[in-house]
């Protein structure tokens, strides 16, 4: 009202149309879309015309058929969408070489619009070390911006499809150019806009907030427009770390003193930790700091600028007790709690600056990325200014992490290791973790402490359905932090189940504010990711889901669902809603099973296990289902969204939660229940159990054990358990008794375990106990142990003396045992191994044989990281009150 009363003119619509350049009307469009003329890059080109392309099937989407072409081939008399560093562009002061990392312009000349930003081969290195071809796809990023903003364009979920990315062969390359981009229609929608225009003059440029956030680092269309921006090899760098410059095949024999000297006085390398990862190595010794310098040296010489000293998980770097490791950390080291405690000290940066420091003036513009991590803490007490030429990695989940910070110099400034979307939650890696709101104050702090770039503590997309809206919002605060998360949110839900927009705007509302407390106090990282309550007895990753996924809950989660269901109209909505629905129907239906349990475990009733038993067999049917098996089996692409696995595309085994994760409780759950054992009667066994006769003597895989019954031991006090499945058989012949145990997922590799002599340190590995008692509990037990490995026995003979079981070490038997092992060492394959004990024992030595229908007592034990499984529950396997029966 004021501009009318002093007289100003208003511009009506057609003035205001005037000032405009229209690039598209009524679905109607003249322009061209012109690529920089080839340069025999394949690489380069292929991010280009993937760009180009996209352009093409945006406006293709509103009605708009764009060619495209050359630069030295422009159509005449058509304006055109430049793309690249085209010499029109530089023509017009667009220098497409000069913009720094993900940075790009969009500008109007006349009625010719550019969208350039900086395209650069940058090949990164795989996990195994080949070449990953990766580029600077600047030009695609400025696409995929304007897209967004003028033309509708949304890229909804993540999505990994290899088949439209571009590879580095110049010929296949063309040949998939030549190509209509085949986008995924589920993954992606595209508004309607019946008119895209811009101001005449319009000018553009933008630098994004991130030069990189990334965990597997890939390139794609989603994580592009999303600034989930790859680690390309400028950044990636060079890599320095102990395991890798010292392995122990090269220098355990030639140099011990590599290795810590552990408190009980031998160096690591002569244990056996399995891997070079679990290794201990001293930091502090001058032939170590040579070799590492050598290294740094040889990084240096292949042309790194960055280079990254890996640190090592669990403090590996602190158990020395060398004298120069002693002096370095002020003290010696008698156990673990010792090692933390030098770990929180930070001396141990001073391992790192001792590796950073000669190349200061020698190479000024290398940087050194040191993690802050447990053995490297940040704060104002241990380090108030950083050396100029070290970058340090920051660890964090939000604000407060970097308000540790407070009083430190960072002079070559800092990058993050992100504590966000991890896998690492305590609910289980496939439950949403956190909130659209809590991510947009992520990215705030992250502007606010001027992170230049950030690796993820493991990967973002575990839950692609259920976390789609906290992933888009995520993205695209980084294109603007001030942006409201609300109004992102909901413009996730338009674009992706139009009708259903609100709904389930309001279904996820719910979601959020249901998990709030999870995602900001229980996350990763957050202020209850502490031990003190993550790992305290009844607190576990279970009451976590429960606390979120409660019946209420779900019940009012299911309506809204359902209500969206009714209102979907296209294909695309249907199923990306049949999507989310998936993932709700884990989380919902795992929160059914815990609550289940606790009810069974309130009244330990049939009419309230049946239930439960039932709960847990249809939900591990469905993922079968969905995985194809059980087992190492992996998730299957969904019919009808052939690029989406659940998943992840993880195995069974993982979404079933066969085992712990870090920070995470899943084994004493019922979800390892062993159903079959408790439906055979497990649970009611009368531990009486007959001994078949048979002519030979049984190897430990002989077919003749198809004649002996199975019993399955239980945890004390406890179930049995499927991933831990222990089995006991016995059989006979004419002179000897024999009892087979077959154990699932050993403890450590049994290649790992050490020789023990007779009698001697058998218990403190993983093992398998018999008790046999010949006249019962009133007479001698014998007892016999075993590890996983030949040689290791232990036998003794244990007589009740005033009620008190008395063990005499000095009977050493003739008893034989086989022991066998399943599959092969490798990192992951420890669950799916078994080790089987094979006892061979003469009737002779233990009282002669027995008469038809006599009973001995017997009770078999397996002791896995201090805890006992056995058959007859008792406070151990050799405890004469606690034996079961066998009977010949």
């Amino acid at each position: 009202m004021a501009s009318v009363a002093l007289g100003m003119l208003v511009p009506g619509p057609a003035a205001i149309r005037a000032a405009e350049v229209a690039l598209l009307e009524g679905g109607r469009s003249s322009y061209q879309i012109v690529v920089p003329n080839p340069s025999g890059d394949a690489l380069v080109e292929g991010w280009i015309m993937m760009a180009a392309r996209l352009v093409q099937y945006s406006f293709a989407r509103q009605g708009a058929e764009l060619p495209i072409v050359a630069e030295s081939k422009r159509l005449p008399g058509r304006p055109a969408m430049l793309l690249g560093d085209t010499q029109f562009a530089r023509d017009h002061g667009v220098n497409a070489a000069a913009i720094e990392d993900w940075g790009h312009v969009q500008q109007l000349v006349g009625k010719d619009l550019i969208l350039a930003g900086r395209d650069r081969r940058d090949v990164a290195r795989s996990s195994r070390g080949e070449p990953k071809p990766l580029a600077l796809a600047g030009t695609l990023k400025a696409c995929c911006d304007f897209l967004r903003e003028q033309a509708g364009l949304r890229l909804l979920f993540m999505n990994n499809d290899p088949g439209i990315y571009p590879v580095d062969d110049l010929k296949r390359q063309r040949q998939r150019d030549a190509l209509p981009l085949q986008l995924d229609p589920r993954s992606v929608a595209v508004l309607p806009r019946p008119r895209i225009a811009l101001p005449a003059g319009f000018r553009r440029e933008t630098r994004p907030l991130m030069l990189a956030n990334f965990d597997r680092s890939e390139a794609t269309l989603y994580n592009i427009a999303h600034n989930f921006f790859p680690e390309l090899g400028s950044l990636q760098g060079g890599e320095v770390a102990w395991q890798k410059v010292m392995p122990t095949a090269k220098f355990a024999k030639t140099h011990p003193e590599y290795f810590a000297l552990t408190w009980d006085k031998v160096r690591a390398c002569e244990l056996k930790l399995g891997f070079d990862d679990h290794m201990m190595y001293c930091p502090s010794n001058p032939g170590v700091r040579a070799l590492m310098l050598k290294a740094v040296e040889q990084q240096i010489a292949a042309g790194h600028r960055i280079i990254h000293l890996r640190p090592m998980d669990a403090y590996r770097l602190c158990h020395c007790n060398c004298s120069d490791c002693v002096k370095l950390f002020g003290s010696a080291v008698a156990d673990f709690a010792e090692v933390r405690k030098r770990g929180d000290s930070g001396r141990l940066w001073q391992a790192y600056f001792a590796l950073s420091e000669p190349w200061r003036s020698t190479h000024p513009k290398v940087r050194f990325v040191i993690l802050n991590y447990q053995d490297t803490p940040v704060s104002a007490a241990i380090i108030k200014r950083f050396p100029d030429n070290v970058i340090v990695h920051i660890q964090y989940a939000g604000q407060h992490d970097f308000d540790k910070l407070a009083g430190v110099e960072f002079p070559a400034g800092i990058s993050g290791f992100e504590e966000t979307f991890t896998g690492f939650g305590q609910a289980g890696p496939y439950i949403a973790e956190r909130t659209p709101e809590h991510m947009a104050e992520v990215v705030r702090a992250q502007q606010r402490n001027a992170v230049r770039w950030s690796t993820r503590d493991g990967l973002m997309g575990y839950v692609r359905g259920l976390q789609a809206p906290a992933y888009y919002v995520y993205g695209r605060m980084m294109d603007d932090p001030s942006a409201d998360w609300r109004l992102l949110q909901e413009e996730f839900c338009e674009a992706a189940f139009g009708p259903a927009a609100k709904i389930m705007g309001s279904f996820f509302d719910l979601l959020h504010t249901q998990m709030a407390i999870y995602s900001d106090f229980f996350g990763v990282f957050m202020p209850a990711w502490d031990r003190r309550y993550s790992r305290s007895r009844h607190h576990d990753s279970k009451w976590h889901v429960m606390n979120i996924y409660s019946p209420e809950f779900c019940a009012e989660g299911d309506a809204l669902l359902d209500r969206a269901a009714q209102l979907v109209a296209s294909a695309e909505e249907k199923t990306r809603l049949r999507f989310i629905r998936l993932e709700w129907d884990y989380a919902r239906r795992l929160g059914a099973i815990f609550h289940l349990q606790n009810a069974w475990t309130m009244n330990t009733s049939k009419p309230y296990l049946d239930p439960l038993l039932e709960a847990i067999g249809s939900w591990q049917s469905w993922l079968e289902g969905l995985a194809g098996g059980r087992g190492r089996s992996n998730m299957k692409p969904l019919k009808d969204w052939p690029q989406m696995t659940p998943f992840a595309g993880h195995f069974y085994e993982h979404a079933a939660l066969e085992h712990e994760g870090y920070q995470q409780q899943w084994n004493r759950t019922c979800l390892n229940w062993d159903l079959a054992a408790i439906r055979a009667g497990a649970l009611e066994d009368d531990h009486e159990l007959s001994v078949a006769k048979v002519s030979a003597e049984p190897l430990p895989d002989s077919p003749l054990w198809q004649q002996a019954p199975v019993r399955h031991l239980r945890l004390h006090e406890g179930m049995p358990y499927a991933n831990f499945s222990t089995q006991l058989q016995v059989l006979r012949d004419e002179n000897h008794l024999y009892v087979r145990l077959r154990c699932l997922n050993p403890l450590v590799h049994p290649e790992d375990l050490y020789p023990q002599p007779r009698d001697q340190k058998i218990f403190s590995q993983e093992y398998a106990e018999l008790a046999l008692a010949p006249d019962g509990e009133q007479g001698p037990i014998y007892r016999l142990a075993v590890n996983p490995i030949e040689g290791n026995r232990h036998d003794s003979l244990c007589r009740l003396e005033r009620g008190q079981l008395k063990e005499d070490l000095g009977w050493n038997g003739g008893w034989q045992c086989r022991i066998s092992n399943s599959g092969s060492k490798g990192p992951y394959t420890l669950p799916q191994r078994t080790w089987t004990a094979l006892f061979k024992i003469a009737f002779d030595e233990i009282g002669g044989k027995p008469s038809p229908g006599k009973a001995w007592g017997l009770n078999m034990a397996r002791g896995r990281n201090g805890q006992s499984y056995l058959w007859k529950d008792a406070p151990y396997g050799s405890a004469a009150r606690g034996l079961g029966r066998i009977r010949f």
